[in-house]
């Protein structure tokens, strides 16, 4: 197994490693070595327009990496960090442009994960996007990057994901996207108001993050005009290419009925027992191409294994994934609209 001195040292030597974070495995690389970083978009076959985030161990390498920051930022920053919240920054010019995808900011975040910290304070800044091939699930064990890079890849064994989905990206500096002039973006060092922006959802809530100001939600139709522009300002990862789906088919569940009399062969994956008699149902039918993966009410459990749900279907060739639709559930959470945008992605296949 490979332990933290062995992964410091090919990281530094210009390698590649998969590290654990609380959010989803990564695949790390120094955040200064070109080739490195070019080798990751090389083996991930992930496209070289997709921005990468670039993980840091400490506020002092925030400044390697970062410019002046708002008291805004500072303020979340404090009170959300390390977690799994993701900023855009204003990059400094020694930020190679491999990483930003030639954006004037840079996506950056502390993971609160007690190994990867460690071993970012013997590295320094690391870039690591998710350590799965692109358009596959992300991964949240050792055993999935394995799947995807083979049996003797490099991985510092971190154990299963806390939350196992992907950080919230956040942006305080709206503006800086939104006016040009010539082709430099701009943006006040001194906002009006505090507002900001989620391009992706995490399990940092809309709710937590209201406490600093105004929130809203990069929109479907906003996502859409920007994956589809000549321009290169996809001002963050994640929002252009498609994301998290699996083979099988999925399917919102809200009711019996749509299992009953069907002949798929199919994984359901429940975090409740609210649908009306489903889970009973489910139990007595194992002999009938149905393979239960039940949460026990729990959110956090859900978000585990979301993606682990969507390999097994994968490896074993279940055709359809029936997961139950939380969308108008009763109870709230901090990962529930995290878990609706994943979900959706990978039905809509994007």
């Amino acid at each position: 197994m490979l332990d933290i001195d062995e992964a410091a040292k090919r990281l530094k030597l210009g390698g590649i490693v998969a590290i654990p974070t609380e959010t989803v495995y990564g695949l790390a690389a120094d955040a200064t070595k070109l080739l490195a970083i070019q080798e990751i978009f090389t083996i991930k076959k992930r496209p070289l327009d997709n921005p990468l985030i670039v993980h840091i161990g400490s506020l002092e390498q925030l400044g390697e990496i970062s410019k002046r920051l708002m008291e805004l930022e500072l303020s979340i920053i404090k009170k959300l960090w390390p977690g799994p919240l993701t900023l855009l920054l204003p990059r400094r010019t020694t930020v190679l442009d491999a990483v930003t995808a030639g954006l004037e900011t840079v996506a950056v975040r502390m993971p609160n994960h007690r190994l990867c910290l460690d071993l970012l304070q013997k590295t320094g800044p690391l870039v690591a996007p998710s350590a799965n091939l692109s358009g596959t699930p992300s991964p949240t064990k050792k055993e999935h990057v394995l799947s995807d890079f083979g049996e003797d890849f490099p991985v510092l064994d971190g154990g299963i994901c806390s939350i196992g989905l992907e950080s919230t990206v956040l942006s305080c500096r709206p503006s800086y996207f939104m006016t040009t002039e010539g082709n430099k973006l701009n943006y006040p060092y001194k906002a009006s108001h505090n507002n900001m922006i989620i391009y992706r959802p995490g399990a940092i809530s809309a709710e937590q993050l209201s406490e600093f100001g105004s929130v809203k939600y990069y929109t479907s139709n906003q996502i859409e005009q920007d994956a589809t522009s000549s321009s290169k300002n996809i001002p963050s990862p994640g929002l252009k290419y498609r994301h998290y789906a699996p083979k099988a088919k999925i399917v919102w569940l809200s009711n019996i009925e749509q299992l009953k009399g069907t002949q798929l062969n199919s994984i359901v994956l429940l975090l409740d027992n609210l649908i009306p008699d489903i889970k009973d149902f489910l139990e007595q039918s194992t002999d009938h191409g149905f393979h239960l993966v039940y949460c026990e009410g729990t959110w956090e459990r859900f978000g585990q294994l979301l993606y682990d749900t969507f390999r097994i279907a994968d490896l074993e060739n279940y055709t359809h994934i029936f997961v139950q639709d939380i969308r108008r559930h009763p109870f709230s959470n901090d990962l529930k609209e995290a878990l609706i945008n994943r979900i959706e992605k990978a039905i809509s296949g994007h």
